[in-house]
């Protein structure tokens, strides 16, 4: 602009200086025509001058006060510029997430196991007979194959749901629906996920010190129920947790007549006190009641692996229109030290001999006491991590381990040793002396002494290694596996060895 005005001012000068000197001045109109001329450019550079100081003082105001433009102007250029593009966050997978409240975020983890369950009762392995060795010895299997997703919605809402495709079939894991303002003690949980049913069994698999979780939720049958909890907790603290909720069947139950139903509630105190250290104190209950066409109940036990279908003590069938289940739970972690220990009572409704049914309602095949039956389960469990950490924590259940030195990072990763003692007991003398129904049932006891070595290499890789002696008394196989033993049936007793792995990542 400065540059176009002084280049008009010197052709304009230029086209009139040569009339005006045709004009007759001679030399001295000429002298008189480039002094004006002169005159005339120190104008100019005047001005040019004048205009560069004034744009500079406008650019130094602007630069300093750029809030002084108009909120129209401010509000145009801000909508004007292209927002950046929204890059995902990395949680073990990638997590996108908006400031609207929407996120999205793929989850899963992969469990391979192998390892060997030996046969019992090898001394009489010449004369048992009847007893059912499928699936003991050396097996594989992938134990779960799960795959889902996780996000949040606007207004304190966030969803889970999992699925396990595992063994040639798809089974449902949590699918879940949670509301929980920001900083708010309530939270509401509607879907399939576990009951308020004790420490280990509402831990997530990824994490628990064992191949599988304690016995009591298998033989009990502690499984993932449709139903809606609700949750008073510690948001700032995580140190008391109060749950209750109402429960239907199974997800994938397949019966026509899905009645059964369950309520329970669960409470947990969990102070830290000091820097590293944190105490877990709980109970739990359950009151369940069975589907109104097959009014039994029924409880047996793996040998702490599913590497086998095989279950050494068991119950059979028993009448009855359900059960009521007390649980203690304790636990505590002091650095790389870790012990827990929980105990369950369970106390049977049963139908007595003689009970008659409507149309709709039916006991199915099973046995009639004359009294009710009432099992039980305990363990107890130290843990030390060699590499320093402390077992994870979080929501009244254990969580996953931060690794200290990653693999990855040029570290070690985290080491971990597990030993635990667990006792389960499914034999009751309900009334009588006999061992006939109605009334012995002779379930059978098992002890069992399981230690186990974990490694992460990273927060979210792992590999296991488990060792387990068994002991038997009693049960349904004890005839068939010690027959030659003149002891009575309920006190004939049994071994199992067991010995397990297991490649797992998750994310």
């Amino acid at each position: 602009m400065l540059r176009k005005i002084f280049v008009a001012g010197l052709l304009a000068t230029a086209v009139t200086s040569p009339a005006r000197a045709q004009g007759g001045g001679g030399v001295a109109a000429i002298e008189a025509e480039l002094a004006a001329m002169r005159a005339k450019i120190a104008q100019l550079e005047a001005e040019v001058s004048a205009l560069k100081s004034a744009q500079s003082g406008q650019s130094a105001a602007a630069l300093a006060a750029p809030a002084a433009q108009p909120p129209a102007a401010a509000e145009a250029v801000a909508t004007n510029v292209a927002p950046a593009p929204e890059s995902p966050t990395w949680r073990g997978a990638p997590q996108f997430a908006d400031k609207n409240g929407f996120s999205f975020k793929p989850r899963g983890f992969l469990q391979f196991d192998a390892g060997h369950v030996s046969t019992p009762g090898p001394e009489y392995a010449g004369t048992v007979g009847g007893l059912n060795y499928n699936n003991l010895g050396w097996n594989s299997r992938g134990r779960r194959i799960v795959v889902g997703v996780q996000g949040t919605l606007p207004g304190g809402f966030a969803y889970n749901a999992e699925f396990n495709f595992a063994q040639a079939q798809v089974d449902y894991e949590d699918i879940i629906i949670t509301y929980q303002r920001p900083k708010s003690p309530l939270l509401v949980t509607i879907g399939n996920f576990f009951p308020y049913s004790g420490l280990d069994s509402v831990t997530s698999s990824r994490v628990t010190s064992l191949l599988e979780r304690a016995s009591a939720t298998d033989a009990f049958s502690f499984n993932r129920r449709l139903g809606v909890g609700i949750a008073y907790l510690d948001p700032k603290n995580d140190s008391y947790l109060l749950t209750a909720g109402i429960f239907g069947q199974e997800i994938n139950n397949s019966n026509v007549a899905r009645t059964g139903w369950q309520a329970s509630a669960r409470a947990v105190y969990s102070p830290k006190i000091g820097d590293d250290t944190r105490l877990h104190l709980g109970a739990n209950f359950q009151h369940r009641v069975a589907q109104q066409d097959a009014q039994n109940v029924q409880y047996r036990v793996r040998p702490l692996t599913q590497l086998t279908d095989q279950r050494f003590i068991d119950t059979g069938a028993i009448a009855a229109d359900g059960d009521d289940i007390f649980g203690l739970e304790f636990a505590a972690i002091s650095g790389p030290f870790h012990v827990t220990a929980e105990a369950q009572r369970v106390w049977v409704r049963g139908f007595r001999p003689g009970r008659t049914f409507g149309p709709n309602d039916g006991a199915g095949n099973g046995l009639f006491y004359s009294g009710d039956p009432v099992f039980g389960s305990a363990y107890g469990e130290i843990g030390f991590y060699f590499t320093g950490e402390s077992r994870g924590y979080r929501g009244g259940r254990w969580d996953r381990v931060k690794v200290k030195r990653p693999f990855d990072k040029g570290g070690w990763g985290a080491l971990q040793a597990n030993f635990r003692v667990e006792h389960i007991d499914l034999s009751d003398r309900a009334d009588g002396a006999t061992l006939l129904a109605p009334d012995f049932v002779n379930g059978g006891r098992q002890l069992a002494y399981a230690g186990s070595l974990i490694w992460n290499p990273t927060d979210y890789l792992r590999f296991m290694a488990q060792y387990t002696h068994i002991a038997y008394e009693g049960g349904p196989r004890a005839a068939t596996v010690v027959p030659g033993s003149a002891d009575p049936l309920d006190e004939r007793s049994f071994d199992v060895d067991t010995f397990g792995v297991r490649a797992q990542v998750d994310f």
